[in-house]
């Protein structure tokens, strides 16, 4: 099983993720076996501990193999996809393995690994908003 971790924050950026794609929140995370959590933030795709101080956190599991982590995790140090974000409008293929920013990230590693959250090969962009909307996340 792995484990995502929906969360937000204050910070302007997330209220303007959440306003732009008309969500809950702002940022999803792969959580390690340890608690530590993966993702792209904007520094970089990288581990961070966990952080109890986001106002709104909520984890759902997803029955599919650990070569879903070992996937993210070798994309460790790539850049943030900050073209992405800021051209959120603008169409890209979010599944460009040159950079990152969450959701891209977490529905990569799974479509990768042959289980896709989505149905979104045709998609241009993907949102924590779009990867709450799949049916194969549980509640944890």
């Amino acid at each position: 099983m792995i484990t995502l971790q929906f969360s937000t924050t204050h910070s302007f950026a997330s209220r303007a993720i959440r306003w732009g794609t008309w969500g809950r929140h702002s940022h999803v995370d792969l959580v390690l076996p340890d608690g530590r959590l993966l993702g792209a933030v904007p520094g970089g795709v990288s581990i961070r501990p966990y952080d109890p101080s986001a106002l709104r956190i909520e984890r759902h599991l997803v029955d599919a193999p650990d070569s879903v982590l070992q996937r993210a995790l070798s994309q460790l140090g790539k850049p943030y996809d900050w073209p992405g974000v800021l051209g959120y409008a603008a169409r890209r293929d979010w599944q460009e393995d040159d950079s990152w920013f969450c959701s891209e990230l977490v529905a990569w590693a799974f479509q990768a690994e042959g289980f896709p959250l989505l149905r979104a090969a045709d998609a241009w962009r993907i949102n924590p908003r779009d990867l709450l909307l799949s049916p194969l996340l549980l509640e944890a």
